[in-house]
Parts: structure tokens; C-alpha cells; sequence
């Protein structure tokens, strides 16, 4: 059904600013800052599957970064890049 979105995808528009600008900065690079502020939205993003660790598998992948990096995933991806395309939001009301 084309109005019905999956459970884990977030419209854009349900981000706060900060996690929209921590989601930008793991586009350019993986995250590796020690900011508990940075940290927290990193895990709280974790949690909503647009982020995760690095990990061993980015190790096995040849990446010699930081295992403790965090990076984006398929659907933090989707969801700048839905951000990306869309429109402004616009209430009705």
C-alpha cells in the first residue's frame, strides 16, 4: 500500500535537529567523537536502526578506523535521502 510506511522508517520530518545533524556528519565520515552529548544521539539512533557501531565487520571489510565508530545504516541512509527529496512539510489544519 503506498501510504502505509514500515514500522522502523521515520519520516524526515520526525528527527529532532540534532539528530538530524549528527545523521549529516555520518555521511561524510563515521563518528568517532568521545561528546556524550554526540554519543547519546549516536546510541538513541542506534536504537531507532539508522545507525550502528562499526564493528568487525567493517574490520573484516578492510576499514583500519576505530571499532567503536559509529556509521550509518541502509535506512539512515533512506531516510537523508528521502529528506533529501521531499518537499517542505505542511500541516493541514
Amino acid at each position: 500500500m503506498p501510504g502505509r510506511r514500515l514500522a522502523n522508517m521515520l519520516a524526515p520530518y520526525e528527527l529532532t535537529s540534532d539528530e538530524r545533524a549528527v545523521l549529516t556528519a555520518a555521511l561524510e565520515a563515521p563518528l568517532v567523537d568521545r561528546d556524550p552529548v554526540v554519543l547519546g544521539l549516536c546510541l538513541r539512533l542506534c536504537g531507532r536502526r539508522l545507525m550502528q557501531r562499526a564493528g568487525a565487520a567493517a574490520a573484516a571489510n578492510g576499514w583500519r578506523g576505530s571499532p567503536h565508530a559509529f556509521v550509518l545504516t541502509r535506512e539512515g541512509w533512506a531516510v537523508l535521502k528521502a529528506e533529501r527529496l521531499c518537499g517542505p512539510v505542511r500541516r493541514a489544519g
